[in-house]
């Protein structure tokens, strides 16, 4: 068994993205890091204007509004698609190997559901309620997203799924609790001075360190392999 087979299982691809490998992984963890290093710059500087504007106390009058916020968000997302499309598509023109739109057709249909439902709800909550609880739920909704995705998409991003579950289901505790919600065995935790801050270190945790880490760790499987490739 070659290194590069090795690599292939150690991420359980699917059998319809066995054929663009090398242009499916790699395009994935420069997706990761790319993405998710967008996102960390964007929660950063939401989060120090909101930090600046409650230190002069004029988050009233010039701080972001909660539509706004959400309108930020999906510009972010929407380039950050681009950027991933983009990347498939340099990958395999550069490897000689067809844009792997069967695969990406299969995913598409299993995770989009979760997606967008979990996309609205969440905005809606953002605008209706705090934007942490809307943040919270929208990292979720992405980790059932990926989730779904398991048999067609890396088992390393099934991985990211149950991360990101997992710390959209804790934030999403964390942003709920209150006087009147408390958490069962740890009571009300302490809520930083806006919801807007706690949102921006949701989204800078959930969707710009998880995935920036992934990129680095997750994938090694199968670029160290690739790398020793020639040794054999």
């Amino acid at each position: 068994m070659t290194n590069k087979v090795k690599g292939v299982e150690a991420h359980g691809i699917g059998e319809s993205l066995k054929g663009q490998v090398p242009s499916y992984l790699g395009a994935l963890r420069l997706a990761l890091l790319g993405g998710g290093s967008l996102v960390l710059i964007l929660s950063s500087v939401l989060f120090l204007r909101e930090r600046a504007d409650l230190d002069r106390g004029t988050v009233e009058s010039t701080g972001i509004s909660e539509p706004g916020w959400v309108a930020c968000w999906l510009v972010a997302l929407l380039l950050v698609i681009v950027y991933s499309s983009l990347l498939v598509l340099r990958k395999a023109r550069s490897e000689g190997t067809t844009f792997p739109i069967l695969g990406l057709k299969k995913i598409l249909s299993t995770c989009g559901l979760p997606v967008v439902i979990g996309g609205i709800v969440g905005a809606l909550l953002a605008m209706s309620v705090t934007p942490a609880i809307g943040a919270a739920l929208w990292a979720a909704s992405f980790g059932l997203a990926f989730i779904a995705a398991r048999g067609q998409a890396p088992r390393s991003i099934v991985i990211l799924g149950w991360v990101m579950l997992s710390a959209g289901l804790t934030a999403l505790a964390y942003s709920w609790s209150d006087g009147a919600h408390p958490l069962p065995l740890f009571g009300v935790p302490e809520h930083l001075e806006s919801p807007m801050l706690e949102a921006d270190l949701i989204m800078g945790a959930c969707f710009g360190l998880i995935p920036i880490l992934f990129g680095f760790f997750s994938m090694r499987a199968y670029v160290r392999p690739r790398r020793t490739e020639g040794a054999d």
